[in-house]
């Protein structure tokens, strides 16, 4: 497998975004970057508080102990990587997460191909597809 190219502000460490909402496909991408990315890597665990949901299945992480529940129960996970843990708040959550990575100078973001929202019938997820459209940094959607 190809390693992705380090830039020179990183050049011994990448500095990734994991979006993390506790779905099976955001798991996925967790466990994923662990066996592709050195233990050096930054890995900055970001999850999304938002208070409106956009259809009415979806299901929504609307309060910030709820959030800091989820970062915990994967952060186990992450052993031997640099963990930063971030809970932001928007109702824009591809829009919060590139924010972020703006804020911090990623290298990538890594996402599931699904979230909470329940429409299975899609084969991106709304947040995950936002990424890829909007996104100026490289994104990396895990299945």
């Amino acid at each position: 497998m190809k390693r992705f190219k380090r830039s020179s502000r990183h050049s011994t460490t990448m500095r990734l975004v994991l979006a993390y909402d506790g779905s099976e496909n955001a798991r996925k991408a967790v466990n994923f970057a662990v066996k592709v990315f050195k233990a050096g890597d930054e890995f900055h665990l970001v999850t999304v508080v938002r208070e409106a949901p956009r259809s009415p299945e979806q299901i929504v992480i609307d309060s910030e102990s709820k959030a800091e529940d989820l970062l915990q129960e994967i952060e186990g996970e992450l052993r031997g990587f640099r963990v930063v843990k971030k809970i932001l708040e928007s109702n824009d959550v591809a829009q919060a997460i590139i924010d972020y990575c703006r804020d911090v100078e990623c290298d990538l973001i890594v996402s599931g191909s699904r979230g909470l929202t329940g429409m299975r019938r899609l084969v991106l997820g709304s947040v995950s597809k936002s990424l890829l459209d909007r996104s100026p940094f490289p994104v990396l959607v895990v299945k």
